[in-house]
This record gives C-alpha cells, sequence and structure tokens, in this order.
C-alpha cells in the first residue's frame, strides 16, 4: 500500500491519442501500472537529460552515474552481449 490506497486498486487512464480534437480515451489499470509507467516514463527523460549533458553541457559518459537514462531492459540486454 500506498499513503493507504492499495496499488492493485483499478483506475482509469485518460489519454488524448489524437491532436485534432479532444477527446480523450479511457483505458482500465491500477495504480500500481500506472507507478511503473511514471518510472518507466522518467527514465526516457533522463535519457534526453543525459544526451544534453555529454553533448551540450561538456559532461563525459563517465561523469554520470552509470545506468543514468538507461532502460533496466537495455542494460540487461547488453550485459548478455557481453
Amino acid at each position: 500500500e500506498n499513503g493507504g490506497i492499495p496499488t492493485a486498486t483499478p483506475v482509469t487512464a485518460y489519454f488524448n491519442l489524437a491532436a485534432d480534437d479532444d477527446a480523450e480515451i479511457g483505458l482500465p489499470s491500477t495504480v500500481e501500472r500506472e507507478l511503473g509507467f511514471c518510472a518507466h516514463h522518467a527514465i526516457h527523460h533522463l535519457a534526453m537529460v543525459r544526451i544534453i549533458c555529454v553533448q551540450t553541457v561538456g559532461l563525459s559518459e563517465h561523469e554520470l552515474p552509470d545506468g543514468f537514462g538507461r532502460a533496466p531492459s537495455t542494460i540487461l540486454f547488453d550485459k548478455k552481449q557481453e
């Protein structure tokens, strides 16, 4: 549980899937699934921050934490390729 709300609580997540109208589509989900999505999506944004740090700010890859901006699935895939 998180703050008294069980993470398996059903919710409806609403999305605009087209930019040409205001229609929202509701998709069934759970609190835990949405929290997982937020964590995964944050990694996507950190990947952009990584690119900015290296290409614009001038940091080297070694100055960033290991795995910064990389999805766990990508890290696991790369380890299997070694």
